[in-house]
């Protein structure tokens, strides 16, 4: 693993085979050893395309403790607000120094959630198992 993470491109972004193939949806990157999480509602490359980072072994703590129901303390906080969206926040330190909220609708956090269950995010998994669905 590099000391700073990659600059991902477009093509290392993934989503998980439950989302709908013309929704917007979370999508995930592994590199060089970081994993990057965006939201592509927002285009690629622009100034508002924010990303969530994670080196890969908290990833991997996150994955596993969705999986064994147990996600307190983990990278990644996934919290629903009251007008029903969900908000991803990061709980480890940026590399960017910045802080960042990735928002989604419940259908994308379950899609998301049963590409977790069904391994399409872990890191032995090549991008053409994870199509889009």
């Amino acid at each position: 693993m590099t000391s700073t993470p990659p600059a991902f491109a477009e093509r290392d972004f993934r989503k998980a085979s439950a989302s709908h193939a013309n929704q917007e949806c979370v999508r995930v990157a592994r590199r060089d050893g970081w994993v990057g999480l965006r939201d592509d509602k927002t285009p690629f490359g622009a100034h508002d395309d924010l990303r969530l980072v994670f080196t890969e072994p908290q990833f991997d703590a996150f994955l596993a403790g969705v999986r064994s129901g147990q996600t307190a303390g983990l990278c990644l906080e996934m919290t629903r607000r009251s007008d029903g969206m969900y908000a991803f926040r990061s709980a480890a330190p940026q590399p960017s120094g910045t802080a960042a909220e990735l928002e989604f609708t419940e259908a994308e956090v379950l899609a998301f959630l049963d590409g977790v269950a069904q391994g399409e995010f872990d890191r032995d998994t090549t991008p053409d198992m994870a199509v889009c669905g």
